[in-house]
């Protein structure tokens, strides 16, 4: 949104041809999870926090995975282990907590100063309507599209992500779009949405 602003200031009648942005997730040590998910879901496997190292990282994921699910020995597999741990996590972890309490209780104690009609066309914001807190979403033709705010996954509020024009969870990631459809995990499901006129 900054740099929007700073362009049209120093750009004037300039506008955006093309943006793009990425959610990538970074382990704490920095080296990325690929393996069994956890030991009491032997089936389930996982490739993330690439760091940015999509192509290599993938071929790397590729390999282990294959061993693993053909119960074959893998020489890296324990390196990228999604079940290792070490010491120095313990602040990551602290970290990540306290960013998942502050997700968690925003629900019960933040209070919208957005309402639906002071909500510009092509925007979205958390609301209070007599039904509680609701996310909504104008169109540019002035319909509302108003989703539940609490991500599936583990109970977050969602908060508005005027980039991506998407529901996104703070605590882990989640996101969905303005019709509550899931766009990316670890919730498995999207969120309930009414449309309504304004």
């Amino acid at each position: 949104m900054r740099l929007k602003e700073t362009a049209a200031k120093l750009y004037p009648g300039s506008h955006v041809a093309a943006a793009w942005s990425a959610q990538d997730c970074i382990t704490s040590d920095g080296i990325p999870f690929i393996g069994i998910y956890t030991s009491d879901r032997p089936n389930w496997y996982v490739a993330t926090g690439f760091q940015k190292w999509g192509m290599s990282s993938s071929m790397v994921s590729a390999l282990i995975l294959k061993d693993l699910i053909c119960n074959r020995e893998n020489p890296f597999a324990d390196v990228f282990s999604p079940s290792r741990f070490s010491a120095e996590e313990i602040p990551h972890i602290v970290k990540d907590g306290k960013k998942a309490v502050a997700g968690l209780t925003r629900r019960f104690f933040q209070i919208p100063d957005e309402t639906i009609s002071s909500l510009e066309r092509g925007q979205g914001a958390v609301v209070t309507t007599s039904e509680g807190k609701v996310g909504v979403y104008k169109t540019e033709e002035g319909e509302i599209r108003q989703v539940d705010i609490v991500c599936p996954h583990m109970g977050c509020q969602l908060s508005w992500n005027p980039d991506e024009q998407s529901w996104d969870c703070p605590c882990h990631g989640s996101r969905f779009d303005v019709e509550g459809n899931l766009l990316d995990d670890p919730a498995q499901e999207g969120i309930q949405c009414s449309g309504i006129q304004e």
